[in-house]
């Protein structure tokens, strides 16, 4: 599928962003499910006044990225909030049903606060490993399954690659960068995404089995 067939199918979508370091890469996310396919559409956004600098340093094909239309090259020191609240916006006025966004509010209150203003449906989701665990088990089966998409973004696969999963009990993952320079922050802003989708789901059933008194 393309962006444009995407925003015209009936599926309801979660968002996330992962905006820990406004002067690197810092990415946003949308979530859903289309009949037994999940599918993310990530965006990522660099300063360019760096972007020379870490590209060589780090080995990260930044400019590339920006060619493919994947990333967006900023020209402040740091990205500013309103550029990721703009892809949100733009998104919505595409045509993507955009249900409720997954964003750790400590990282930026003024994303949260411009994206409220905006109209979105916001939650406060802290970084728990337990809950990234649930998005991260998600993705990981319904990849292995052969049932993930995501739009053949070369960005997302550099993060995927970069990702640790550490095996904790009962079935939990936590997961980080393989190596400090790498970045996962696409992936990241994924597993928001599906945290949220994966919690309204558990919503919806509960009510279901309480009408029906389950």
């Amino acid at each position: 599928w393309t962006i444009e067939e995407l925003a015209r199918l009936p599926i309801e979508w979660y968002g996330g962003a992962d905006l820990a370091v406004f002067h690197d890469l810092v990415a946003g996310a949308l979530y859903g499910s289309y009949g037994e396919v999940d599918i993310t559409i990530t965006h990522g956004w660099f300063p360019v006044v760096m972007a020379h600098k870490k590209a060589d340093e780090d080995n990260i094909p930044l400019f590339g990225w920006q060619d493919d239309g994947w990333l967006t090259m900023t020209n402040t020191p740091t990205t500013n909030h309103s550029d990721i609240v703009k892809w949100f916006v733009n998104m919505k006025k595409k045509g993507f049903k955009i249900k409720q966004i997954g964003f750790d509010r400590k990282f930026s209150a003024e994303f949260f606060l411009e994206m409220k203003r905006k109209g979105f449906n916001i939650v406060d989701q802290p970084q728990y490993f337990h809950k990234k665990s649930q998005g991260f088990r998600r993705i990981e089966k319904k990849a292995k399954d052969g049932k993930f998409y995501y739009l053949h973004s070369q960005a997302y696969e550099y993060c995927v690659q970069n990702v640790l999963g550490i095996e904790k009990n009962d079935e939990m993952i936590q997961y980080e960068k393989i190596m400090p320079e790498q970045r996962i922050d696409l992936f990241d802003a994924s597993v928001f995404g599906a945290v949220r989708m994966l919690e309204n789901m558990e919503k919806t059933s509960n009510a279901r089995q309480w009408l029906e008194g389950g």
